[in-house]
């Protein structure tokens, strides 16, 4: 049993960086990614997904003052859309990813019901950690939405686990540096 979610787990690398998933989840590459910046989609199915973004660490130094400036920013655009009723934060806290400073957060965020809906209230549990590698000179994002979260008894535990397997550069000889 994998340590993300339940489903035996593979690891997954693309321009530089590597994850572990869970081998029933589907990959979606942006086709406009490159090595410089881009992202990938991790379908987990009924709806959930995990993104990881990348991008030059020196335009997310140019728009933001600190990595705590940009988390911020992430989590003050999902508090913006015009979809969202409010938003409640669940967690917020630091860690340690591809050995860097990472900053992890959980929010559940409320959705307006479309005109004439019944049934309950849609909430979003929105996970995401951010970080940033000066060995690769680049920033990362990887956050998750949760749109049926029946599908896990753990969600945290599972995006935990992926964070933590997150590996973002190698040393001299071409290893990749897990912590």
């Amino acid at each position: 049993m994998s340590s993300t979610g339940g489903a035996s787990g593979e690891r997954f690398a693309l321009y530089g960086f590597e994850v572990e998933i869970p081998t029933v989840w589907r990959v979606e590459l942006n086709p406009k990614s490159t090595r410089e910046k881009g992202d990938v989609a991790f379908h987990t199915g009924k709806g959930n997904s995990v993104f990881v973004s990348w991008g030059p660490l020196d335009l997310a130094k140019k728009r933001f003052k600190t990595l705590d400036e940009q988390r911020d920013s992430s989590l003050n655009e999902v508090k913006k859309r015009s979809s969202v009723k409010s938003v409640e934060i669940g967690e917020m806290r630091e860690d340690v990813v591809g050995g860097h400073r990472a900053l992890i957060s959980h929010i559940s965020a409320s959705i307006k019901q479309a005109f004439l809906a019944r049934g309950r209230e849609n909430v979003q549990d929105v996970w995401s950690v951010h970080f940033y590698c000066p060995n690769l000179s680049r920033y990362y994002v990887v956050y998750s939405l949760l749109k049926d979260p029946e599908k896990y008894e753990d969600f945290r535990g599972v995006f935990n686990n992926l964070a933590k397997s997150f590996v973002c550069h190698t040393d001299q000889l071409g290893n990749l540096i897990t912590l």
